[in-house]
This record gives C-alpha cells, structure tokens and sequence, in this order.
C-alpha cells in the first residue's frame, strides 16, 4: 500500500509540474507573439514614416526648386503657372510672380498626395563685385567735373568728354587720380528698368481701395498689426494727412494716403509699403520698409533704414506744368541717415533742371542701388551703384551742372552678396524668405 500511494503522488506530481510548463511555455509564446506584432508593426511604421518624410522632403525641395526656376527669367509675362509633376504620386506645382515696391515677389507651392508645402520671398537683381557697375552717367555732351573730397572708385560709365577736375569758390580737387577704375563710354540713354516694374509703380499709385471691410486696419496708438504675405493684403488708409505715432506694422500691408505721410521715431515698420503724394520721415526713425510717392520723400537726420528698405518717386512729366508747387519733386536724405537698399526717382522730363531731384546730404549714406532719371546732388556716400541723366549742385549761391562735390562712389564697398539691382537684364537672386 505504502508503495502504491507514494506512487501515485509522484505520477500527480508528474502531472502538476507538466501542466505548470504547458502554461508557462503559453505564456512566452503569447509575449513572444505580442513582441513579434509590435515590432512588424513598428517597422511597418517606420517604413510608412520614412515614405512620408521622404515624400514631405521631395515637396519641399520642388517648392524650392520651382522659386528658384522662376528666377532664370523673371521678367517674362507668366504671372502664374501651373504643372502636374508627377501624376502617379498626385505631385503638382504652382507658381505665382508679381512685385511688391520694387521688389518682385514670387510664390511657390508644391502638393503632393495632400501635403502642401509654400515658399515665398522678396527676389531682384544681382551682379558680381567684379562686374559692377559704380556709376553710369547718360551722354549729355558735358563732361563730369570732379570737386573737393569726391571720390569715384569702381568701373565709370562716363559721356565722351570724360571727367575732368574742377574748383568751386576756391576748393579744387584732392584725389590722385580722376577715377579709381576703370572708364567706359556711356550711352544717351539710361539702362531701363523693366516695363513691367515701372506699369506696376503706376499703377499701384493708383490702385482702387478694397471692397472688404476686413481688409482694413484701423489704428490705434500702442498696437501691433501683422499680416502675413500668403494672407490677401491689408490696407491702413487715410483722405488726410496720415501720421504714424506709437504703432507697430508687420508684413503685407499698404499704407496709404490721398495727401500726405509722415513717420514718428516711435513707430516701427517692416516690410510694408508706404503710398502717397508726399511722405515724410522724420528724424530717428528705424525700420525696413519702401516709401513709393509722386511729389515728395523727405528723410530726416539719423534715420537707418535697414536692407531692403526702398525710396521711390515715380511722376508724371511736368514740361507742360506752370504750378512752382507742382516742380518740387524730390527725394532729400538728411545728414546721418543711412539706407540699405533702392533710391529711385522716375521722370522722363521735367522743366526743373537747376534743382536737384534727388539730394544726398553731408555724412548721408547710401548701401545699394541709386537709379535717378534727372539730376541728382551727391554731398554724401554710395557705396554701390549710381545710374544717374546728370549732376547738380548749389554751392556758395551759385549751380554747378554735371559737377560732384565732396561726394564718393564705390562699388567695392558693397559686399558681393548684395541682391538689389532691378534692371531687366540681370541674374535674379532671393532677397528675403518671407513669412
């Protein structure tokens, strides 16, 4: 009996222990099942991660790949464009070009299976240090009369009488050499900006207001108002004179008057686009933004208008005008007030001609591009490029015509990568990534 129970307890705990490994070899196999399924969809998740990031990086380089392909040929009359890239993978693009000031500006989105991806930036010419050019004056059969402290280095398109040295009440010229580079003959006429920019200058003079009521701002002193350029654009506008105190502006949006604009020190502007008769900067103000008027811009002392900032008169000729008001057309740049970017003033005739359209005063400091189709009296620096039809100055109650006193031009002081040269027949670069 002994025998047979001890037996039987060995058979039941046979059982037991063989039981207990059946469980035990159930459970590893459902953890090892659980982990196997993680990982397959682990991997299938990584994979499906890696196709969409691949995906979402292809569109991206196409939205930056199309911007950069419009830059080849700006100027041509396609304002937007449209193509499917890939029709199996649903990848499309489009394109949209237009301006804004001076600036072009160019829009581009790629889509591809739903995902959308936008690139937009501010866009003008470029030229290399080497090719470019320091000053262009138009052929009028006079010479240029250097006076003074003037200083023109870089490569000089100059009429065919060429330059010579001059004395105004006493003060001869100082240099040791007439040009610090090299001369070229000009031509009659000044290199053109493209057709398009300027019918676009024109036009936005004049352009209609919005219909919309949320296009407008209304604004109040302390505020910030930001609109961002894939946004319709916002309009601050005014019958009146229109006066910028305390007030922060951010983005795409015009500022308009139908009179007149004046700037505080204590405002802020970025990028937006100031348009009206007459506008005026006064002194100590800060910011990057383009003042596009028909009568008058007058910038103040101490003022740094950073890159790219731009300064535009575009006007209608005046031979026929007898209104003295009407002839006072320019563009004056106080002592101590730097800009970086464009100052241009468009104007094909004009009865004004012992006037300066554009002036330059003492220690004033342009960094950029300087386009002026009547006369300009340079007291200040450029350091870039000067295509000017003459030159001016009042000195010691008497005008001197095609004369430059104390004044300098150097290509060489503007640094290589600098984009802003809008004329028609240049490489175009991005200027700024836009928001």
């Amino acid at each position: 009996m002994k025998y047979r129970d001890t037996l039987q307890k060995i058979l039941n705990l046979d059982h037991r222990v063989k039981a207990g490994a059946l469980q035990f070899a159930i459970l590893i196999s459902a953890i090892i099942a659980v982990l196997l399924s993680v990982f397959v969809v682990l991997v299938h998740s990584h994979s499906l991660f890696e196709k969409k990031s691949d995906l979402l990086i292809e569109t991206i380089q196409q939205s930056e790949f199309t911007l950069l392909e419009a830059l080849e040929n700006y100027t041509r009359e396609i304002d937007t464009m449209s193509r499917v890239l890939d029709a199996e993978l649903g990848m499309t693009s489009k394109l949209h070009k237009s301006y804004w000031g001076m600036f072009g500006k160019v829009f581009s989105q790629a889509t591809t299976k739903g995902k959308t991806f936008e690139k937009m930036a501010f866009v003008s010419g470029w030229q290399s240090g080497l090719d470019r050019t320091a000053l262009f004056l138009q052929e009028t059969n006079r010479p240029l009369i250097v006076v003074g402290n003037t200083k023109i280095e870089g490569k000089t398109y100059l009429p065919k009488r060429g330059v010579r040295a001059g004395t105004i009440s006493g003060n001869s010229y100082y240099g040791n050499t007439l040009v610090y580079g090299t001369i070229l003959k000009s031509s009659e006429t000044l290199p053109q900006l493209p057709q398009q920019l300027t019918n676009y200058l024109a036009a936005l003079q004049k352009l209609p207001l919005p219909m919309q009521n949320d296009r407008y701002i209304d604004l109040k002193p302390g505020r910030i108002y930001t609109n961002s350029f894939t946004k319709p654009v916002k309009t601050v506008f005014s019958r009146g004179e229109l006066d910028l105190l305390n007030v922060k502006l951010v983005g795409n949006i015009l500022i308009r008057s139908n009179t007149k604009i004046k700037v505080a020190a204590s405002s802020t502007l970025k990028d937006v686009i100031l348009i009206a008769p007459e506008i005026v900067i006064e002194s100590n103000v800060k910011g990057t933004f383009q003042a596009i008027a028909s009568t008058q811009i007058l910038v103040g002392t101490n003022c740094e208008l950073s890159y790219p900032s731009a300064l535009v008169i575009k006007t209608e000729d005046d031979l026929k005008v007898t209104s003295n008001q009407e002839l006072k057309k320019h563009i004056f740049i106080d002592q101590d007030t730097r800009v970086q970017g464009i100052i241009c003033y468009l104007q094909d005739e004009t009865k004004n001609r012992f006037e300066p359209q554009i002036m330059l005063k003492e220690n004033s400091k342009l960094e950029g591009f300087l386009y002026c189709q009547q006369q300009l009296e340079l007291l200040g620096n450029v350091y870039g490029s000067v295509y000017t039809s003459g030159f001016i100055t009042k000195q010691f109650g008497s005008v001197y015509q095609n004369h430059i006193y104390n004044g300098s031009i150097s290509s060489a002081e503007l640094i290589d990568e600098y984009v802003g040269f809008p004329l028609g027949n240049l490489k175009c670069k991005v200027m700024k990534w836009l928001y």
